[in-house]
């Protein structure tokens, strides 16, 4: 019996003809479940938003591909006396809406009270050193600058233009990275702060 052979035929998917990134209302939905209790500065009465989220589309750098198309969204969560606080969501062709966790160290932090002056005595640092790790998906005075893909934040912890924290975080392989982290942990008065991290 004489055996008949078909070819096989494989097909390309086809290519999306436009990007399916999501829009506003997504990242509204998912930063109103997610942040509707911790962000109480956000939200009119109505629980609608006080004012719509910054949209960025940006492209991120991949180790093992082409640039990925994203969306990154700035919201307004709260105000305190010293310090505003932002939440940042993203989105990629491939995956959901999901909340933007900054990586940041941990500090051990003592003070040299006999070497302060008189009730001074959070002004001399004696040790300050990182003792662990966390992230928080909430940012101080934070913003995102899409022109070089990064999200930079301030705190002020104890009156303006004291002691303070900052950082930097850069987009890649569609996450953000902690590039720069700087502290300040003198109550002297002055702007002092000391490199904890430095992979720029």
């Amino acid at each position: 019996m004489r055996k008949i052979l078909f070819p096989l035929l494989i097909s390309a998917p086809p290519a999306f003809a436009q990007s399916t990134l999501p829009g506003d209302d997504a990242a509204i939905a998912v930063f109103s479940a997610s942040f509707g209790e911790d962000c109480m500065g956000a939200f009119l009465e109505n629980g609608g938003l006080i004012e719509p989220p910054q949209r960025f589309e940006v492209e991120s750098p991949s180790t093992w591909s082409d640039p990925v198309p994203m969306v990154v969204w700035q919201f307004r969560c709260d105000i305190y006396a010293y310090n505003t606080s932002q939440v940042f969501m993203v989105s990629t062709d491939m995956g959901g809406v999901v909340p933007v966790a900054l990586a940041r160290p941990t500090l051990k932090i003592e003070y040299d009270e006999e070497a302060a002056a008189p009730d001074e005595a959070d002004s001399v640092v004696r040790l300050l050193e990182i003792n662990g790790w966390s992230a928080n998906p909430v940012a101080i005075n934070a913003s995102f600058d899409p022109a070089t893909l990064t999200i930079s934040a301030y705190a002020f912890w104890r009156g303006m233009g004291d002691a303070s924290d900052a950082g930097v975080w850069r987009l890649q392989d569609s996450a953000f990275r902690l590039q720069r982290y700087e502290v300040d942990a003198s109550y002297d008065g002055e702007g002092n702060p000391v490199t904890l991290v430095d992979y720029q």
